[in-house]
């Protein structure tokens, strides 16, 4: 009971720090005369970013807490894990909601970077553990044998993406597409190919830190990681669009997302993840 009191009060922390980053970051792109997108309820708006920075702060502290590494370390694998993430569900939606997303992108990127190293930094002060082990030896693989793990991974993505895409289109997002609602828009096979393209490689890229630092079977390696990708690329993102879209669309979304993700951490896990045999 007191290890739960302890993980829901520093997840409420994290929660706030990510919220007022995420506010504060905004205000700092909008003085240097960037674009964002019109947010209608600000409050609102709030309240839903400080749900998905507890969401982050659940999922990534309880991870933290028992990964041995130097804080400088957990704050490269945090963050990481946070922007790129964040990053790819921004590059998506300027294609599938072109209005709500518009020309803001070089905008949204550098708030999410400001954001991501605020909440990186401190989710490791709240969960990293005391101890500075010496650094974990790396993975001795050719650079070949990166390269194609690396883009056999992201090509996993492509793969469940037009899988259980289409599943969910067929049964129940197609009406919401076909009538635009709040602003979506189905783009071209073409385009939308591009755009998971370079979404799978930012997935993939975001728990690359982890993978070279987390040490435990690859087993848990992989439900691991495929928990991480679903709740930072699926569930924090999509409790910032609450109130902007339907919640039955929402809900079918984080089914479609869970198995597009999931099922995607624990390739990449599987390839590129260090087991640790001690």
């Amino acid at each position: 009971m007191k290890k739960v009191f302890e993980l829901s009060w520093k997840a409420l922390i994290v929660g706030v720090v990510y919220s007022i980053a995420l506010m504060i970051a905004g205000m700092l792109v909008r003085t240097i005369g960037l674009p964002l997108p019109n947010v209608n309820d600000a409050q609102m708006r709030l309240l839903w970013s400080f749900i998905g920075g507890v969401i982050a702060g659940f999922s990534l502290g309880l991870i933290a807490a028992s990964m041995p590494a130097s804080r400088a370390r957990h704050w490269l694998v945090w963050g990481s894990v946070i922007f790129f993430n964040i990053a790819s569900v921004t590059i998506e939606g300027r294609f599938f909601a072109p209005k709500m997303i518009g020309d803001a992108i070089p905008a949204l990127l550098i708030q999410q970077v400001l954001t991501a190293l605020a909440t990186g930094w401190i989710i490791t002060t709240l969960f990293a553990p005391k101890e500075t082990p010496a650094p974990a030896q790396t993975a001795r693989r050719h650079w070949f044998s990166w390269s194609w793990r690396f883009l056999l991974s992201a090509f996993s993505y492509i793969v469940f993406y037009f899988i259980f895409g289409a599943i969910n289109y067929a049964l129940v997002t197609k009406p919401y597409y076909a009538t635009h609602v709040s602003g979506l828009t189905v783009p071209s096979p073409q385009t939308i190919l591009i755009a998971e393209l370079v979404r799978s490689l930012l997935i993939v890229l975001s728990v690359l830190p982890f993978l070279l630092t987390f040490r435990t079977n690859k087993t848990q390696l992989a439900v691991l990681t495929g928990l991480i990708l679903f709740a930072i690329g699926g569930l924090v993102p999509l409790t910032m669009q609450i109130g902007s879209l339907p919640l039955f669309l929402l809900a079918a979304s984080a089914v479609e997302i869970f198995f597009q993700n999931f099922l995607t951490g624990v390739v990449t896990a599987r390839l590129m993840g260090i087991e640790d045999l001690s």
